[in-house]
């Protein structure tokens, strides 16, 4: 049996997500109520330089607490495709273009309550274009290193960042078959 949603609510309306309550009847029959984070989904690149660097950025992310490493990413906007939020987003977050983008996978990021859909992105062929311009209520500093050492901060915690993690072992797959 599929599930069955019988009522929307709205309770909040955000710049980026709405919160709803929805009134369903699950697969198992089972009718509950379920409060649902809607996001219109996100792209995540993972900029990779000719000679392997790749390019993280450190943002201040209240919810995480502080400072933390990722990988470059925004949220789509209305009627914008995964690969065009990517080609913004790296010009906007590090000051690149890519000559080349390759769909890494795409992702849940905390299926139990939230509709964000993660597009994961590996951008190659990468030419200075202009100093980053986040918006102004980002924080964010962009850090070029070697795509060795990231791929350790992810395995190692330093990174604690879950699409910057799933980002880099992708591409670390792709770039090096393993």
């Amino acid at each position: 049996m599929p599930f069955k949603i019988t009522k929307r609510r709205e309770v909040f309306r955000g710049k980026v997500f709405t919160l709803t309550t929805k009134s369903c009847i699950l697969p198992n029959g089972v009718k509950t109520e379920l409060n649902i984070i809607e996001h219109p989904g996100a792209a995540a690149i993972v900029p990779v330089f000719e000679n392997g660097d790749v390019m993280l950025i450190k943002q201040f992310r209240l919810a995480a607490g502080g400072t933390i490493y990722e990988i470059p990413a925004g949220t789509l906007e209305k009627g914008e495709s995964p690969l065009k939020c990517a080609k913004r987003e790296i010009q906007e977050e590090i000051g690149y273009r890519a000559a080349k983008f390759v769909k890494l996978g795409e992702f849940f990021s905390a299926p139990g309550f939230c509709t964000e859909k993660m597009h994961l992105f590996l951008a190659t062929g990468l030419t200075k274009t202009s100093s980053h311009t986040a918006d102004k209520d980002e924080c964010i500093s962009p850090i070029r290193l070697p795509f060795k050492k990231a791929y350790e901060m992810a395995l190692n915690g330093k990174i604690k960042d879950a699409k910057s993690i799933t980002g880099i072992c992708l591409a670390r797959r792709k770039l090096y078959n393993g």
